[in-house]
């Protein structure tokens, strides 16, 4: 190609394997497990009818069948060097499926009452994107130089299937009560369900003209009838949002100027969803009777504040009020972050020679500067401790603000 001056170098790669993972298995989901105790497990076996004898029951269900799981992946990708160097263009095409996925499938009661139920392989996930990086470089000056890398992300993911009969798995965390997770076919992993809600009752009139719902009242949660049946109940629950982003990407400015130099970092996540379980604690009073409590409170319905979307702040807890998974909970996760800024000096070689050092750089630095974000919690970077149950913000401490003097020096 070298009757094309503008391209340097390009290449063309492909790649697919396969991986294993069982990192997520108790070790003993291979064996069936006993334990003794009087509470669970008894029998008043001389007939005294003043004692009992400790039996043994079903602690765990064992399954030796299960295997690990296998991840395949398969890549298509294109490197490009352009215009002498200055052009840096890496596209990828890639997608991630996962088979025979780990899962505690839940059993009946008669197939071991309080018995751990196994993991067994039941389940496949694909994951499907685009990653693209740019890198521009060059002069603007003989003293001022530059580079520009960009980077963003684009995925997909949805669960494939399950096991045989099985649409959707309810294996999630119970935060105080509320389950605010169903991992379904047709969605993406962890994804967030529970009841929408329409708006809180105006009135006692528009209580009485709804649907019949448990614990409805003035200033409290009105949930959407999605069944149109006119009655809310748990047959209108419906999905509310996914934590798996639709794009993430990151910009790095460098520039230099003589000895100086300065760099920075931002990075964004668009396209996420929240459940901000931290309300729970701070924006209902019967939650965390005593807690200090969000400024949003202030503007909770009133008789003559009708006009919010924060609930009547009363001592009653019911199926109106904090116990249910719904949308009042789930948030736009989407944010745009300042991550790093880097200014630095070097000194020039001919001072270094009379120093007899080879290299000496002072720099400062700030990390975190500033996140711009509609997110109502204290960080939108919210992880999770678990594959199957992440974006859930139970109050995580922020990333905080950071400020670095340093010296670099060599001889």
């Amino acid at each position: 190609m070298k009757s094309i001056p503008f391209i340097t170098e390009l290449k063309l790669r492909g790649g697919y394997g396969l991986m294993g993972n069982s990192n997520n298995v108790d070790p003993n989901n291979q064996y069936s497990l006993f334990g003794a105790s009087l509470g669970d497990s008894s029998y008043d076996l001389n007939g005294t009818n003043s004692s009992a004898l400790e039996g043994y029951y079903r602690t765990r269900i064992g399954n030796r069948s299960a295997k690990w799981e296998t991840s395949i992946t398969k890549n298509i990708g294109i490197d490009g060097t352009f215009l002498k160097g200055k052009l840096d263009i890496i596209i990828d095409f890639w997608q991630k499926d996962a088979k025979d996925l780990l899962f505690q499938v839940p059993v009946t009661a008669t197939a071991g009452y309080n018995a751990a139920a196994p993991s067994v392989n039941v389940g496949k996930m694909s994951n499907k994107g685009i990653d693209l990086q740019i890198i521009n470089r060059g002069r603007i000056t003989n003293d001022l130089g530059y580079e520009v890398n960009f980077t963003a992300g684009i995925i997909k993911n949805n669960i494939e299937s399950l096991a045989p009969g099985i649409n959707y798995l309810t294996v999630n965390p119970d935060f105080r009560g509320i389950k605010p997770i169903r991992n379904q076919i047709g969605y993406s992993i962890s994804s967030f369900y529970g009841y929408k809600v329409a708006g809180l009752f105006k009135d006692r009139a528009e209580v009485d003209a709804a649907p019949d719902q448990d614990g409805a009242g003035p200033g409290r949660f009105r949930y959407e009838d999605i069944n149109k049946d006119g009655v809310i109940n748990a047959d209108d629950r419906t999905y509310l949002g996914s934590p798996v982003p639709k794009f993430t990407g990151g910009i790095n400015l460098k520039f230099t100027y003589k000895g100086f130099d300065l760099e920075t970092y931002m990075y964004t996540s668009v396209g996420n969803k929240i459940f901000n379980l931290s309300k729970w604690f701070t924006d209902f009073y019967p939650s965390f009777t005593g807690a200090a409590v969000s400024d949003r409170v202030k503007d909770s319905w009133l008789p003559t504040n009708t006009n919010t979307s924060t609930p009547i702040f009363e001592s009653t807890s019911n199926f109106s009020t904090n116990t249910q998974s719904n949308s009042f909970y789930v948030e736009d996760g989407t944010f745009f972050r300042m991550q790093n800024i880097t200014l630095g000096y070097t000194l020039p070689g001919n001072i270094l020679n009379k120093l007899r050092m080879s290299k000496l750089r002072v720099f400062a630095s700030t990390n975190n500067l500033f996140t711009a974000t509609k997110y109502k919690g204290l960080d939108p970077g919210v992880g999770g401790n678990a594959d199957t149950n992440f974006g859930i913000d139970v109050g995580n401490y922020p990333i905080t603000r950071s400020y670095t003097l340093g010296i670099n020096l060599g001889f």
